[in-house]
């Protein structure tokens, strides 16, 4: 017990062992009456039983080889689906489509922005919003800075 508490020891800090002689001595003293033997009654024994075997082992790996294979298999199907359908095309033509209603979607977005902030009232209402956001940082930055 004590060659475990010193490797332990040796390995956190090399140089300088966090307990010495006297209070490792303190310390087992004081775990002494605490100390409790409880019995095996073939515990260990049955545990180590119920550990997968070498057979257990080769039959696990057999299963996985199983796996393996039928993943690939799912996938070289569906490799040959995809060219069988023409499934780039058809994926090319969705991203062509969605690409156009972003960029026509994007260019209303736009000019909607435009319009609404060249009215008078919107353009006043964004520059104070601007001025509020610009002052509240200015103030966040030099109370950081104290």
């Amino acid at each position: 017990m004590t060659d475990n508490k010193t490797n332990i020891n040796n390995e956190m800090n090399s140089e300088q062992p966090l307990l010495n002689i006297n209070d490792e001595k303190l310390l087992e003293l004081f775990f002494a009456d605490c100390r409790m033997d409880i019995p095996d009654d073939g515990f260990s024994d049955r545990v180590m039983a119920a550990l997968p075997s070498s057979e257990m082992e080769r039959e696990a790996a057999k299963h996985s080889r199983l796996e393996h294979l039928w993943t690939a298999a799912c996938v070289a199907m569906g490799i040959v689906a995809a060219i069988v359908c023409q499934g780039w095309e058809q994926i090319q033509a969705f991203l062509y489509t969605m690409k156009i209603d972003l960029l026509l979607s994007g260019s209303h977005a736009l000019t909607q922005s435009i319009n609404a902030i060249g009215q008078s009232h919107n353009l006043i209402m964004l520059l104070a919003g601007a001025l509020v956001l610009l002052t509240v940082w200015g103030y966040n930055e030099v109370a950081d800075a104290r």
